[in-house]
């Protein structure tokens, strides 16, 4: 592309304003809504996914073999094999990690119960993995044995106050177990199924209340950057066969495949929203061709070479989808930057998601990568329309096109 035959092709452009406007409209749209659909998409699929992971998975559990194919307590990590999963974490560089006991039971106050989740934690380490047990949103969190946390719903369900007794009572193997615990503080996930099924206590006081010295789990958390699947891996490798060791998605098999099968549905609808954009090109181009037969054919009897009308008529092409791209690229970016801190979805959203505990606030992303792909797609399209209109003005005879009404 020379400076010529941009200033030839920039002339013929603006020689008929509204139909470039048109032409340059129908790609900003194009652009604009391939950029929000990326940046939404991917946005609020990571979003889900980080949620999880911070707040309550982790970024990969160790589990007993045994653990996964039947999840009680007597069942999980012996202190040995507790002591032998944070070594191997220890030797992979992984530093943040912790164990914890986990046994399904339930929580009785003075006005009700409810089935839960009681979750043992380490109060010192736990809050290096997730936060969940730092989400405090009244009272404290758990410093001492006997100290409970409950969520804001389960409070509210079982009619608790800060301060008041809750007795936990659970089927141990060895028999029913209740013990009594101070309601110290209430939290909140943002992730309405977590927050109605999950109570914290210390490690030692699930111990006592599962009659099993271990863990069910020892969880971990790693940098962004790292590849948690390469890293599970590797401790998969290193523990042997006794263990199960999973990362995130490795363990959530439902969300990785809405995450697989959403990534590569967003190919096919990018082609289509560019093929959309690609008839509108050609079919602008195309006319504007026809209403110039004269024009060009003017162009080519006082010396213009066919090919380099080719290239003014497709360089026309790739300066209105450029013109084009750039307003919706930068509409797109700055309703993706809007988007970014977050869309609160209600409890709609949680009645759909079901029991996935998806979080109810998601956020778009704005990678750069979504401007690079979107402008390829664009520039593409752009040229592949413009190739039969150039084609016809490069193979007009100058007489026939002169006399052209």
């Amino acid at each position: 592309m020379n400076a010529s035959n941009l200033r030839m092709a920039w002339r013929g452009l603006w020689r008929h304003p509204r139909r470039t406007i048109l032409m340059i409209s129908m790609v900003a749209f194009a652009s604009l809504v391939m950029i929000l659909l990326w940046g939404t998409v991917d946005g609020f699929m990571a979003s889900m996914t980080d949620a999880q992971i911070s707040v309550d998975q982790g970024s990969l559990k160790i589990r007993s073999a045994l653990y996964e194919e039947d999840p009680a307590p007597e069942h999980g990590l012996s202190p040995e094999q507790a002591a032998a999963a944070e070594a191997a974490l220890a030797a992979a560089g992984i530093e943040q990690y912790s164990p914890r006991l986990s046994v399904y039971g339930m929580v009785k106050s003075a006005y009700g119960a409810a089935g839960i989740e009681i979750r043992g934690i380490d109060p010192l380490r736990e809050p290096q993995v997730t936060t969940l047990a730092t989400r405090i949103a009244a009272g404290r969190g758990l410093e001492r044995p006997g100290d409970l946390l409950l969520s804001e719903a389960t409070a509210t369900q079982l009619d608790v106050r800060l301060g008041e007794r809750v007795v936990v009572l659970v089927q141990a193997e060895s028999g029913p177990q209740s013990l009594a615990f101070t309601a110290v503080g209430f939290f909140a996930s943002g992730m309405p199924t977590l927050d109605k099924g999950i109570v914290l206590v210390s490690l030692d006081d699930a111990r006592r209340l599962a009659a099993w010295p271990g863990a069910t789990e020892v969880v971990a958390a790693l940098p962004r950057a790292e590849n948690a699947e390469k890293a599970a891996a590797g401790l998969r490798e290193a523990l042997g066969a006794m263990f199960s060791v999973k990362s995130y998605l490795e363990a959530n098999a439902m969300l990785a495949s809405m995450i697989k099968t959403a990534k590569m549905e967003m190919w096919p609808m990018m082609f289509i929203l560019g093929l959309l954009a690609g008839f509108g090109v050609a079919n602008t181009v195309l006319f504007s061709v026809l209403e110039r037969t004269r024009e060009f054919g003017v162009m080519i009897a006082v010396g213009m070479s066919p090919r380099r009308l080719r290239r003014v008529v497709q360089v026309e092409s790739l300066v209105a989808s450029a013109l084009g791209f750039a307003a919706g690229g930068l509409l797109g970016y700055v309703l993706l930057a809007l988007l970014s801190r977050g869309i609160t979805l209600g409890t709609l959203w949680a009645s759909m998601t079901g029991d996935l505990a998806f979080p109810t606030k998601l956020y778009a992303s704005t990678h750069g990568w979504y401007w690079i792909a979107s402008l390829v797609v664009i520039l593409l399209t752009g040229l592949i329309a413009a190739w039969y209109p150039a084609r016809r003005a490069a193979a007009l005879q100058p007489v026939e096109a002169i006399r052209d009404e």
